[in-house]
Parts: C-alpha cells; structure tokens; sequence
C-alpha cells in the first residue's frame, strides 16, 4: 500500500473497523497491516479513540461525496430514484465495492448511544447529509418539480431514514425486498409533495 503512513494507517482501519468492528481490531493489527512503525503510528494517531474519531470523519466524507454524486445526476425526483437504485445495487452486488450498507450506520452501532466524542461526530455527519438533501430538495422546489409549502428538511430526514433502515435491513436479511420498498416509498414522498 502506498501514501504516507498516516494515510496507509487510516485506509487499513477503515477497512478493518467496518469488516471486523472497531473492537475486535487492535492497534497491532493495524501496524502490521500497513506497514507502519509503532512510534510512527502513535507520532499520528495518539489513541486508538482518536484513530476512532478519524475514520468515523473519513466515512461520513465517503457518504457525503456518494450521495452528492447522486444528487448533482439527479435533475428531478425521480432521477434521483433512479440515480439512488443504481447505486445502491451496485453497492450490495459488486465484490469491489468498498461498503456494503452504510458505513456510519454499522460503526454508529458498535457504541453505545451517546458514547463521546463519537456520537458528536455522527451526529455532524447527519447533519451534512440533512443539509445537502435539503439543498435539493430545494432546488426541485425552485424547478416546480415540488410544492412550496414541503419542508425540505423535513423530506431530507424522511429520505435518509428510509435509506439507512432499508440497507440495515437488507444486511440483516439480505432480502432485497427492503431496497424495492425504500424505492416504493421514497416515490410516495415525492408523489405527495409533487406540484400539481
């Protein structure tokens, strides 16, 4: 692997956390694998916590460029349907595929609810995601694609719920009927809100 060992560092533990958890990785799992120094790793990352709080940063940074990707594709409501169902098979069916359902919601789940200084970093993440579906949504408002009167950040929260809760489910089952359903139900919201 190459990049500098702060970089080798975070992409290995990135990788781990997510396919192990965060705490069934150890810190010298983590030299080893990226071929970093002891002293080094520490000289980057003084704690395992902090290592924690940089990955969590990283991972909401992967999610917020996807869901941009897929929003800046999406000139209408139901582009963006479109644009979200592509992406998500691809996620759940290509082996290259670096996750395979979100990577926020599966760390979020390996702590306790609250458990600082993670939850103010998830709970960051949320919000970016909240405030870019709201910009869009704004948008198609703008385009009359959507009524005035939706609150857009209301709709953000709606579609980021069904979004999460689908590809947990699926995970959990690995049925993808929950992925059809989210797509079913976020056309419901955009339907009702739909300017007539």
């Amino acid at each position: 692997m190459k990049g500098s060992p702060r970089h080798r560092i975070l992409e290995i533990a990135k990788k781990r956390f997510y396919q192990q958890g965060y705490y069934h990785t150890g810190i010298n799992q983590l030299i080893r694998e990226s071929g970093t120094a002891k002293a080094s790793f520490y000289d980057h990352y003084p704690s395992k916590r902090d290592l924690g709080i940089r990955v969590i940063q990283s991972y909401g940074a992967d999610v917020l460029l996807w869901f941009r990707q897929i929003l800046r594709e999406s000139h209408t409501p139901d582009d963006f349907i479109t644009q979200l169902s592509q992406a998500v098979t691809i996620q759940m069916h290509e082996d290259a595929s670096y996750y395979q359902g979100c990577p926020i919601a599966i760390f979020s789940c390996q702590f306790p609810v609250g458990e600082q200084p993670f939850s103010d970093e998830f709970k960051s993440i949320a919000f970016r995601w909240e405030t870019l579906f709201a910009v869009y949504i704004g948008k198609w408002q703008a385009s009359d694609f959507l009524e005035d009167k939706i609150d857009a950040m209301e709709m953000a929260r709606d579609l980021i719920n069904l979004y999460e809760g689908a590809l947990i489910n699926w995970r959990i089952s690995l049925n993808e009927v929950y992925i059809k359903r989210m797509l079913v139900h976020m056309k419901q919201i955009f339907d009702f809100g739909a300017k007539k």
